[in-house]
């Protein structure tokens, strides 16, 4: 991986976008009163990121923090207001097409294929439109289609599809000329959990083929199970980057303990006042949930139960919880990406 070539690279990569000004109101013209430009807004500032053959990167971020906006660029789906993006060493811009010829690109949505065509017409026009063989496309196609799941499907109408199924066969098409580099929005989303297992382990065998992934998603344990690297970009800078399990040490999260309480909960609350990080509500039953921080893992939690038991609280069930690729994230932007916190 360290002698790996870079096959994605951008330096200083900025987009902004310009606001609409404000159309003059009646009121303004009589009073000859100018209408100020809004300033513009900044999607992405100022990345610098790369991405070696055989890695797959994953950047996460909230809604509107610029990942989408990236692969745009890096795609030549929009131009830069600053800075250079590069794929096996083609400008983005300068070399446009060199560019085109080397990516697969999927967008989040179900608007990447024809839906008044079968699947299999899908992937033979798309081959067409890159120049492959005929035989090629052929062969291609078969093998994607059945290694996710669409064979059975494939010479139905893609407006007879499930939101899923167009989803994977958007996929299949940003395979099709097996290009070096990848860049996939949100790949697994709408996908059962089969299909999306399916899906990560293909983006595995890619990686092991050598290809460049540029992979953006929002599920927490998918970024920790695929991606060798993860930037985290927020209000479109990229504020960190490193290894998943380097992200969630250099967060310097404790673990903590998960514990289901009955008894007297004051003397719990009081025994526990000084390690308490979150307390629960009472529950019907008249248990509490509680979670404390455990800096020395099973160890400090045989102490906490030990003390609780003293004071005469019965411990029902305890849980150590390592610290998460989300709380890393948490804490690095102080908001979360989608769905709940695991209840305590």
């Amino acid at each position: 991986m360290a002698y790996a070539r870079m096959l994605i690279e951008t330096e200083g990569l900025t987009k902004q976008f310009e606001r609409r000004r404000p159309s003059r109101r009646p009121w303004d013209i009589v009073k000859r009163r100018s209408v100020p430009v809004p300033d513009p807004v900044v999607a992405v500032d100022d990345v610098t990121l790369w991405v070696r053959a055989g890695e797959v990167y994953g950047l996460l971020g909230p809604n509107g923090a610029g990942k989408t906006t990236m692969a745009r660029m890096l795609s030549t789906l929009l131009e830069p207001t600053a800075g250079t993006a590069r794929i096996c060493g083609f400008d983005s811009l300068r070399d446009a097409g060199a560019v085109r010829a080397r990516i697969g690109v999927m967008f989040a949505g179900e608007r990447g294929v024809y839906w008044r065509l079968t699947g299999r017409e899908n992937l033979e026009i798309f081959g067409r439109l890159q120049f492959m063989p005929g035989q090629a496309i052929n062969e291609r196609a078969g093998s994607l289609l059945e290694h996710l799941g669409l064979a059975e499907q494939a010479d139905d109408l893609v407006e007879t599809y499930s939101t899923g199924m167009k989803q994977r066969l958007n996929l299949a098409r940003s395979l099709l000329h097996d290009p070096p580099v990848l860049l996939l929005d949100e790949p697994t989303a709408a996908l059962d959990p089969a299909a999306a297992r399916a899906t990560r382990e293909l983006i595995r065998t890619l990686q092991g083929a050598g290809k460049a992934v540029l992979l953006t998603t929002h599920n927490m344990h998918e970024a920790d199970e695929v991606c060798d690297r993860v930037g985290i970009i927020n209000e479109g800078r990229l504020v960190a980057e490193d290894r998943p399990a380097a992200l969630i040490a250099s967060a310097g999260i404790e673990p903590r303990l998960e514990l289901q309480l009955r008894g007297d909960v004051a003397a719990a609350r009081r025994n526990l006042a000084a390690d308490a990080l979150w307390w629960g509500e009472v529950q019907e039953d008249g248990t509490i949930a509680v979670a404390v921080s455990a800096p020395a893992g099973w160890r400090s939690a045989e102490r906490v139960a030990a003390r609780l038991t003293e004071a005469g609280v019965t411990v029902i069930e305890s849980r150590l919880r390592e610290a998460t690729l989300e709380d890393a994230f948490i804490k690095l932007t102080g908001s979360r990406l989608g769905g709940s916190f695991e209840s305590i």
